[in-house]
């Protein structure tokens, strides 16, 4: 990983020193930048927080479906996966429900030998995973075909990590989305559970 992250910040630095990088490359340049002080932060924090939390991935498409993947670490290990896809339209009458009201499409929870047991969902991965895919994946995608972004929440955690290949209309980004994120100090089960039915 840090080979690959002082390649792409060495092409970041010679990006924001010549003026003629264009908005993707100038996109990157910024990414990579958010990215080396949420990792920093990320790699302080985790430790005194016992590395355990809880986090949810979201998705959401423009023509009324998403999903819902919550996942629980303790002590860096992923021990709970909880699931919902739903749709916010009836596809009878195709009136528009709002969340309270969604359509559930599927739904499961996975822990001990069942974790990581179904497909559909974000995958099982600790925080310190995310990073690395979010490195790997998409950030270090081709800037020349595609708008490159990467966001920190006010904790300095990853919240976003995407790209928009370039001429996409809907449903473009490719990867993921953090809608929540929480230190675990109280029950891990209760506050994995309560954060997906109250999720909004």
């Amino acid at each position: 990983m840090k080979k690959k992250f002082v390649a792409l910040a060495l092409i970041a630095i010679t990006c924001t020193l010549n003026f003629s990088c264009d908005g993707n490359r100038a996109s990157q340049a910024k990414s990579l930048y958010n990215f080396k002080i949420s990792l920093d932060s990320w790699n302080n924090l985790k430790d005194s927080n016992d590395n355990s939390y809880v986090y949810t991935v979201s998705s959401r498409s423009v023509f009324g479906s998403g999903t819902n993947t919550t996942i629980t670490v303790l002590d860096g290990k992923v021990t709970e996966r909880i699931y919902e896809a739903f749709t916010l339209y009836n596809e009878a009458s195709g009136n528009y429900l709002g969340f309270d009201n969604r359509i559930i499409l599927e739904a499961y929870t996975e822990s001990g030998a069942a974790l990581g047991s179904h497909t559909s969902g974000a995958p099982a991965l600790t925080i310190d995973e995310l990073y690395n895919t979010c490195l790997s994946d998409y950030l270090s995608v081709n800037p020349d075909d595609n708008h490159i972004t990467f966001n920190y929440d006010s904790n300095n955690i990853i919240e976003n990590c995407y790209y928009i290949p370039d001429g996409c209309m809907d449903d473009c980004s490719i990867g993921v989305t953090l809608s929540d994120f929480e230190w675990l100090t109280e029950n891990p089960v209760n506050i994995a559970h309560s954060k997906q039915e109250n999720f909004n």
